[in-house]
């Protein structure tokens, strides 16, 4: 069985009603999860906590021999995915609700990344901070097709807008990538709230100088960094370990 070092924020952003984000963790499972409802949507928050908890609730019910294997990981995203679509089609002011989903799936039968949307994933080792996720957004779509060079996408007016998302389509395809890391090592799970305010290299500062006190001292750090910024959004990170 594997151990894990394992520790798990969320905060609302300054100035903002309601925290629209999520975050769900089962160690026992091996699965880490965050989810961040899409922002200007109605029942935002409501799309992040039923696509999270039904993600982990339907590889919770399957053998855990089983659970990082591809096709049981579409259909919890799928599973996700309809759960979120009934609750905007059988509400109207819910129409439109929607939400990103990033899974580390940490199991004796693999690991695995599930990823939809701008939620990130990071491998943290030998003081090297390296992003595992692609986000989906219309910009990163349009630099991958060179109709966008990098600088042009990072002041693109809708920079921020999904091209894919968990509950608004009736299908959506999920990134399900291999993931591959060691006892000692570390992974940061963490929605956009946090990007906007910590840049990848002071999050790498700020793990390398909380490694040796743990997972809760480097959650704690990387939150208040990013609350000190004064963010607009909110903010969920996970740090996690593992330990053996």
């Amino acid at each position: 069985m594997t151990l894990f070092d394992w520790c798990a924020i969320s905060e609302k952003g300054h100035d903002l009603e309601s925290n629209e984000d999520c975050v769900v963790a089962e160690p026992g499972y091996g699965i880490f999860i965050v989810a961040d409802g899409m922002g200007g949507r109605p029942g935002g928050g409501q799309a992040s906590r039923v696509a999270a908890r039904t993600f982990m609730e339907t590889l919770r019910r399957v053998n855990p021999s089983v659970i990082a294997e591809p096709n049981v990981l579409r259909k919890a995203v799928d599973a996700a995915n309809a759960a979120v679509l009934a609750i905007g089609s059988g509400e109207p002011n819910m129409k439109g609700m929607g939400t990103t989903l990033t899974a580390a799936i940490l199991s004796d039968g693999g690991n695995r990344i599930v990823h939809v949307g701008d939620s990130r994933l990071y491998h943290f080792a030998r003081g090297l901070l390296t992003q595992l996720t692609q986000d989906h957004t219309l910009a990163t779509e349009l630099v991958a097709r060179e109709y966008m060079t990098r600088e042009a996408a990072a002041k693109f007016p809708l920079r921020h807008v999904l091209s894919r998302a968990v509950g608004t389509q009736a299908t959506v395809e999920p990134d399900i990538d291999n993931l591959a890391v060691r006892p000692g090592e570390w992974l940061v799970l963490a929605t956009d709230g946090l990007m906007k305010t910590v840049p990848k290299l002071r999050l790498a500062e700020i793990m390398a100088a909380n490694e040796k006190a743990g997972a809760a001292a480097a959650c704690r750090a990387i939150i208040k960094a990013a609350i000190d910024a004064g963010p607009r959004d909110n903010v969920t990170v996970a740090v996690v370990r593992l330990v053996g």
